[in-house]
């Protein structure tokens, strides 16, 4: 794959507590508790709101009855004796720490189906207390696990409050109390991306626990609301996809907005005007990303996600907007016929600050037939090595264009992007029922001198998808440093089978269905090479990748490749 560019934790119902307003999704619990004051403005009465409402996985809550939490692909104890507890494990990766300590496995106990759940999650947020409640350091503190607790402690309190000690209320209250401050302190500044999101919302969900308080959490809590209106309004962008240009944020962020939302009506308040439009900006565009399978499409690090996920947060979403055809502000394009579909990354990368994990694959596309993946990205699941995050940003992991093994935007060693494709364009077209794109980056001139021009044409009935790409200097000049070595990379989804036909001169596909498909392509050679796939979660599948290879001249070059349905 191509390198780096040269350098350059209960509480007794509240008294008169209805089945019908639980229904209605606002619950009042627990009368005023009085605590002792570990700091100023320490709550002494909670309210909970918009109880959770999210499904559990009954398989991963009986895995935690029988001892085992399973994150990320790695599985460890949880039972732990005072030697070794289970919050800051040695041996543990970041990432199952992480996920041990923002409680959102809390929803999986609750359903697994056994009443002993609850007991264990009473006694799992009793021992966290007790052994984390007490100090604002390590990865049990960091921001973005401290809201995501924040939030699932609030959402269970009343599951949790049926099977706990009556000293279990006050200790809860005050644990929750001094995580809100310290979450507040952390996140005065330096919010950037996804996580403000998540940070804001954890804010809002405390300030609404403790809001009978007095004046001081009312007022916390309208500068809240206010922080993550106005910051949603230009992180969702015009076109409604995250600023991050990545799926799976998009899902993310949309199920965060509705969960405020949710939280604001039980509260008997009215969401403001920027958290509705961005959420009736998100649903299509979340539409926009699927294939047809149901799963995501993969750029900027995503993977295929859980389906039954996608169609519950799009139901609640409460929007019936179709995908639509283009994303102007971000450049993502989708081309739809029959029962082909195309979605291709016709933008720049991410910006700064929110380019930590963007991949650079500009001009890569994706495409699947019905229900099936043919051509994909290598995509990155969470929790996936390091290594293997590392390598999946390069523009190699990606159905695009390589030009002299380098990446058409420099991955830094920070992780953030330099030198990116920054001057992309796209022209779309429509021409009796077939769609084309004209698109073109400039990754590659500054090195070489190179612009990567691609275009793409797909059939009224969908089975028959033309490309073109082209290698030339800039403004019709000669490239400044020619005989560079160009791989036009498609990558084959893990089920598709491939094989070379026609003396070396075509690749036929097979899809599970049995549907077939071929590529040919003349200025460039053809061949079959090993690839790897990611894209689903806590899996390493190896595929194969289709490659068109050359040389780049002084003039430039044009190589031209079809991908035809084969009848039959």
């Amino acid at each position: 794959m191509a390198g780096s560019r040269p350098v350059r934790s209960s509480a007794a119902q509240a008294p008169g507590l209805t089945d019908k307003l639980a229904r209605w999704g606002r619950t009042l619990l627990a009368s005023p508790l009085r605590l002792l004051t570990l700091g100023h403005r320490t709550p002494g009465s909670f309210f909970a709101v918009a109880p959770d409402g999210w499904p559990g996985n009954a398989v991963a809550g009986q895995r935690l009855l029988s001892g085992s939490f399973l994150a990320f692909g790695e599985s460890g104890p949880i039972l732990l004796g005072d030697q070794d507890p289970p919050w800051q494990r040695s041996g543990a990766s970041p990432l199952w720490i992480a996920a041990l300590n923002g409680f959102a496995w809390l929803r999986d106990l609750r359903d697994c189906g056994d009443p002993s759940g609850v007991a264990l999650a009473v006694h799992l947020v009793d021992d966290w207390m007790g052994r984390e409640g007490r100090f604002f350091s390590g990865a049990s503190w960091q921001r973005d696990v401290l809201a995501t607790r924040i939030v699932e402690w609030i959402r269970h309190y009343d599951w949790l409050s049926s099977a706990a000690d009556p000293g279990f209320a006050g200790r809860f209250v005050q644990s929750l109390g001094r995580q809100r401050l310290h979450l507040k302190r952390v996140s005065r500044t330096g919010l950037a991306g996804h996580e403000a999101v998540a940070v804001l919302k954890a804010q809002i969900f405390a300030d609404l626990a403790f809001l009978r308080e007095g004046k001081g959490f009312e007022k916390s809590l309208d500068q809240a609301v206010l922080r993550l209106s106005r910051f949603v309004k230009r992180y969702v962008l015009h076109d409604g996809v995250v600023a991050e240009r990545a799926p799976h944020l998009q899902l993310a962020v949309l199920r965060h907005l509705l969960d405020v939302r949710a939280a604001l009506i039980s509260a008997e308040r009215r969401p403001t005007a920027e958290i509705v439009a961005a959420i009736d900006r998100l649903a299509p565009m979340l539409r926009f990303f699927r294939h047809g399978d149901g799963g995501l499409a993969l750029f900027n690090g995503t993977w295929e996600g859980d389906r039954a996920t996608i169609d519950l947060v799009l139901a609640r979403s409460g929007s019936a907007e179709a995908a639509p055809a283009m994303a102007l502000a971000s450049g993502f394009q989708r081309l739809a016929a029959g029962t082909s579909l195309v979605i291709a990354d016709a933008g720049s990368p991410p910006g700064r600050g929110t380019d930590a994990q963007a991949h650079a694959g500009t001009l890569s596309f994706e495409m699947s037939a019905a229900h099936e993946r043919l051509i994909v990205n290598c995509g990155v699941y969470p929790g996936a090595p390091r290594e293997w995050r590392h390598f999946m940003r390069f523009t190699a992991a990606h159905s695009t264009a390589v030009v002299d093994d380098t990446n058409s935007s420099e991955i830094t060693e920070h992780g953030a992007l330099e030198y990116r494709a920054g001057n992309v364009l796209v022209d779309r077209a429509e021409d009796q029922g077939a769609q084309w794109l004209d698109m073109s980056h400039d990754g590659y001139r500054s090195l070489f001198g190179i612009i990567h021009r691609r275009r793409l044409w797909l059939s009224p009935d969908g089975g028959d998808l033309r490309g073109e790409e082209m290698f030339t200097g800039h403004e019709g000049r000669p490239v400044t440093i020619p005989d560079k070595r160009f791989i036009v990379r498609f990558h084959l989804h893990p089920a598709v089978k491939a094989t070379l036909a026609q003396s070396g001169q075509a690749v036929l596909m097979r899809l599970p269905s049995g549907r077939g498909w071929k590529l040919r392509a003349s200025g460039a050679g053809i061949g079959l090479a090993e690839s790897i796939y990611l894209g689903e979660e806590g899996r390493q599948r190896r595929t194969e990748q289709i490659v068109l290879v050359g040389q780049i001249p002084a003039e430039g070059i044009a190589i031209k490749w079809a991908l035809t349905r084969m009848e039959g």
